[in-house]
């Protein structure tokens, strides 16, 4: 039993808010990986105490020889100089979204990373539910014939305590969409936006949301709607909603298509899945057979490039041209 636990990849947290309870979830559903260490936060001292792991500081996290890798779950001011720490040392790393405001930062990293020959991945976990996967290979195969429509919803409401922690949804949630439409569609060419604030009253929910169009070059279009202001619960939710139209058939995905009873509410199970499968992927497919991620980090770049257009289109209110080069 001793001999396997050493076998097991040591991974670090560093940040413990809110998302490293779905991590740690993962890790413990993941039989190759186990958490040595924790860091960073108001948190951590509890978290740590919790695990029965040391805490440490941030930089002492980055170089500890007590983990192999290291999951960076900070604001994403602090991804890239945790992230450059840990590849420098040697360490395995997942970068939690999104990955960085800044393209050169992310390059920076990548490059990093392939120097020292360990991974660094971006936390773009929606790629690795299995529904997701399938509708990505069905695209790719052209088994739904020419792409034409693609429509993703990401809605709910963020009570103002809880959004004053974030920054909006066309910041925290966006970049789920915008890699999935990555990978399912490629580079568009022309991207527009719209950002609303619905006025809350009494009573009444209220709050942010955000509406992008991106074009492409065979005339796919693509919806996107990311809102904190309003619930949905009909009976085809928007929660999270994915929905792809071609010419010889189409494809559909909800978040909410499995959750379990948890007697007066529900548990979104996929939200979950989608954690323990990114882990299992992190340290078995990448670390374990050198395999890459689902979404690499020049994904993650072109995320940060497309985020950056729709805040231009949002701002100066018009349609903005994508350059590949």
């Amino acid at each position: 039993m001793e001999e396997n636990k050493k076998k097991k990849i040591r991974i670090g947290l560093l940040g413990c808010g809110r998302v490293a309870g779905n991590h740690i979830l993962a890790v413990n559903r993941c039989s190759s990986v186990e958490i040595t260490a924790v860091a960073g936060g108001r948190h951590a001292k509890e978290l740590g105490e919790r695990l029965g792991v040391p805490v440490l500081q941030g930089g002492e996290l980055c170089g500890s020889g007590l983990v192999d890798g290291v999951c960076i779950l900070t604001p994403p001011q602090y991804h890239y100089d945790y992230a450059m720490e840990a590849i420098q040392a040697g360490k395995h790393v997942l970068v939690e979204k999104p990955v960085s405001f800044s393209v050169n930062e992310i390059l920076e990293m990548d490059s990093a990373a392939e120097k020292k020959g360990v991974v660094c991945m971006p936390g773009h976990s929606y790629l690795y539910l299995p529904e997701l996967m399938r509708m990505k290979e069905v695209q790719k195969d052209g088994r739904l014939g020419s792409p034409g429509y693609l429509y993703m919803s990401e809605t709910y409401y963020m009570n103002h305590e809880l959004s004053a922690k974030y920054t909006g949804p066309e910041t925290d949630v966006l970049c789920h969409q915008l890699y999935l439409s990555l990978a399912f569609l490629g580079i568009p060419k022309r991207i527009s936006a719209f950002r609303t604030e619905i006025q809350e009253q009494e009573g009444q929910m209220g709050g942010p949301q955000v509406a992008v169009m991106l074009e492409y070059e065979n005339g796919a279009i693509v919806q996107i709607l990311v809102c904190w202001a309003m619930e949905d619960h009909t009976s085809d939710p928007w929660t999270f909603k994915i929905k792809m139209l071609g010419t010889k058939g189409s494809m559909h995905f909800s978040r909410r298509d499995f959750v379990e009873n948890l007697g007066m509410g529900y548990d979104q199970s996929l939200y979950q899945e989608m954690f323990d499968r990114e882990m299992r992927w992190f340290a078995e497919e990448c670390i374990g057979k050198g395999n890459q991620p689902l979404s690499t980090m020049k994904d993650a770049a072109w995320v940060c490039r497309l985020h950056g257009m729709i805040l231009e289109a949002v701002k100066e209110k018009k349609i903005v041209e994508v350059h590949k080069d």
